[in-house]
């Protein structure tokens, strides 16, 4: 009897060896990457896998940030660092890849970005109290200019430079505030090829007066005291005229001119004011934000033409290009109940004289006023301007 029950027990040990043998004999010794690549916004990059190792190259341009690492182990594998936490590469990197039975395999992946060879200069702007001035960059000469304006100490300046990722430049343009002279920069690339650049910034001191004069036309400016016309209540009434401005280089203005053809009268007797009238000139850029506002006192003595607004103070800078859009008023026009006529012309063409005019009408009965943005509307007419300032 104890003879069996021996038996018994060596056969059952015998057959739990074997089993654990064929349990360990069925799991995968492979630990092998199968396929390795990066993608980064919409491209992805394979690198072949040759041995214990992944080695590849990128364009500069394919930068090593902010990337998605994508490798395929065997099913029943594990892969340690987890790819999917690798967001950028700076260096070499170790994967170990555990098979399922526990054989280990260490990769070496080596992938790099070719040194870009970008040397430029790629913004340079100057900042100053009201304005931040972007300078004109020739990469072909390497030559940066901007002419500022004449109020900024070319001495002590503050300029932001930036230029290309991965380049450096020396001097280093926090360290130069003084620009009375041209700068030169030296711009390295990372590949090592370097470009000289000369800064040079200049006042704006080409003084320019451009004059809008031909008239045939001209435009109801100001009050009303008419008791007979039609839908039109005496003392209630304000009309305003504006123009579109558009220069063809920068411009620091320092005047600005309207016409009027004939002096302050009251329509119904058509009898002269004689008394001094305050005028409103409000500077809007192309989406009619204020940019600036000014007055100017018109004489008694006022019987027709340019009438001046002083805008040196109001350190206004109009671009090249853009739209800007003067509008013009007389203030309490409404109460004075007085009016003038603006020039204008009714011709075609091209240039600085022939941009878009504007009209607007306020009432005291209405409840609203010239200050109102939308009182004012297009008019066909050109009508008659001086410019007067600085390039």
């Amino acid at each position: 009897m104890k003879t069996k029950i021996n038996l018994f027990a060596i056969f059952f040990f015998a057959s739990l060896l074997m089993a654990s043998c064929v349990s360990e004999a069925s799991l995968s010794a492979d630990n092998t990457i199968q396929s390795f690549s990066i993608t980064k916004e919409n491209i992805t990059k394979e690198f072949p896998i040759e041995g214990n190792s992944i080695n590849g190259i990128v364009e500069s341009t394919f930068e090593l940030e902010n990337i998605s690492l994508a490798i395929s182990i065997p099913k029943g594998a594990n892969i340690n660092p987890d790819p999917a936490t690798i967001k950028s590469i700076s260096g070499p990197l170790t994967f170990v890849v555990t098979a399922e039975n526990g054989d280990v395999k260490t990769y070496l992946a080596d992938i790099r970005r070719e040194p870009s060879t970008d040397n430029f200069i790629l913004e340079l702007n100057v900042k100053t109290p009201n304005l931040v001035l972007s300078a004109d960059i020739n990469n072909e000469r390497g030559l940066v200019t901007k002419r500022i304006p004449e109020i900024n100490d070319l001495k002590n300046l503050d300029v932001e430079l930036k230029f290309s990722k991965h380049a450096t430049i020396t001097p280093d343009p926090k360290t130069i505030k003084d620009y009375s002279e041209p700068v030169n920069f030296t711009v390295k690339s990372e590949s090592g090829a370097e470009k000289v650049y000369q800064v040079k910034l200049e006042y704006m001191n080409n003084y320019i007066s451009r004059s809008c004069s031909e008239s045939n036309a001209s435009k109801w400016f100001g009050g009303d005291n008419r008791t007979n016309a039609p839908d039109i209540l005496p003392f209630d009434r304000n009309i305003g005229t504006g123009q579109t401005v558009i220069v063809d280089k920068n411009l620091v203005p320092s005047t600005f001119r309207i016409h009027l053809q004939e002096g302050f009268v009251y329509y119904e007797g058509r009898q002269k004011y004689n008394k001094p009238v305050t005028l409103k000139l409000i500077v809007k850029d192309a989406n009619r934000n204020i940019l600036a506002t000014t007055t100017t006192e018109v004489s008694e003595s006022f019987n027709g033409g340019f009438i001046p607004f002083d805008l040196q103070a109001l350190n206004l800078y109009l671009e090249a290009n853009k739209k800007y859009s003067f509008y013009w008023y007389l203030v309490d026009g409404e109460k004075l109940g007085i009016y003038a006529a603006s020039s204008a012309n009714t011709k075609a063409g091209d240039g600085f004289c022939f941009t878009s005019g504007y009209s607007g009408e306020s009432r005291i009965s209405k409840n609203n006023s010239l200050e109102d943005a939308n009182v004012w509307f297009d008019h066909d007419w050109h009508f008659n301007i001086e410019l007067v300032g600085k390039e």
